[in-house]
């Protein structure tokens, strides 16, 4: 228990250091630059490019599936990732109606939206699923579980890990792609949910145990925070596209390309 409160710390305390960073990169000179974001601002409808990367360890990623989808879905006994060069492997135990199975599989990184409206990671299934473990309260279920299994890779020629992991409501699955929207447990973060106001991620690549999120620096909120007023009012900025109101249904489609 106290391994799992570290962790939560630790993916906290990381996602606030970042805040603490853009917070003090930015802490001199407000007003010539509040002056000239508004002028740029003036000038085009185009967002900063300035693009950021902020390498995240492969024991943050697990730190926070274990804070927001572990601690919050009963079924979900561990849910982990082993990184590597554009690609990873998920490993995934769930107990759930008598049944306990272990499973993994390899994927590739497609998507990452982690904004204050959207907070998307959308995954590319390269392999089947390995079954590591099974076991079940009765024979009967045992054998009914590998028909399952053997139906959908035999017959159906797909993978059953997507449709499991949407029947106990984790993510969504359209074909080989699945859609992890983590919205509904990390709104409550006040810390990280800070953050995403001052920095949004764009998109992510993988390397060896290690996730690189391509980042892009708000401006707006970020220098709102240091000023009484808005430097950047709603008018300034051109009308964008709002995130899902319901994430998890809406986790079936991207919400950018």
């Amino acid at each position: 228990m106290s391994d799992n409160v570290n962790n939560s710390d630790s993916f906290d305390e990381y996602f606030e250091n970042i805040g603490y960073r853009f917070d003090e990169s930015f802490s001199d000179g407000w007003e010539r630059l509040t002056q000239s974001v508004k002028n740029l601002y003036n000038k085009t409808t185009d967002k900063f490019e300035n693009e950021l990367s902020l390498p995240v360890a492969q024991q943050y990623v697990n730190d926070a599936l274990q804070k927001f989808v572990t601690d919050n879905v009963k079924a979900i006994l561990e849910l982990r990732v082993e990184m590597h060069d554009d690609w990873f492997r998920l490993y995934c135990t769930i107990d759930i109606s008598g049944i306990y199975i272990e499973v993994a599989s390899n994927f590739s990184l497609i998507h990452v939206q982690l904004d204050r409206n959207v907070q998307r990671f959308v995954f590319g299934q390269q392999t089947y699923t390995d079954v590591l473990n099974l076991r079940c309260e009765s024979f009967i279920k045992r054998q009914g579980i590998k028909l399952f299994i053997w139906f959908y890779h035999r017959i159906l020629k797909k993978d059953p890990l997507g449709f499991i992991l949407s029947y106990i409501n984790i993510a969504r699955a359209k074909d080989e792609v699945i859609y992890l929207d983590i919205n509904r447990w990390l709104k409550k973060n006040k810390k990280i949910i800070s953050t995403l106001h001052k920095v949004q991620v764009n998109y992510g690549e993988l390397e060896e145990e290690q996730m690189i999120l391509k980042t892009q620096i708000n401006y707006r909120d970020l220098l709102a925070a240091s000023s009484n007023e808005d430097i950047i009012s709603d008018a300034d900025e051109p009308e964008l596209m709002q995130g899902p109101i319901n994430p998890v249904a809406d986790a079936t489609e991207p919400s950018q390309v």
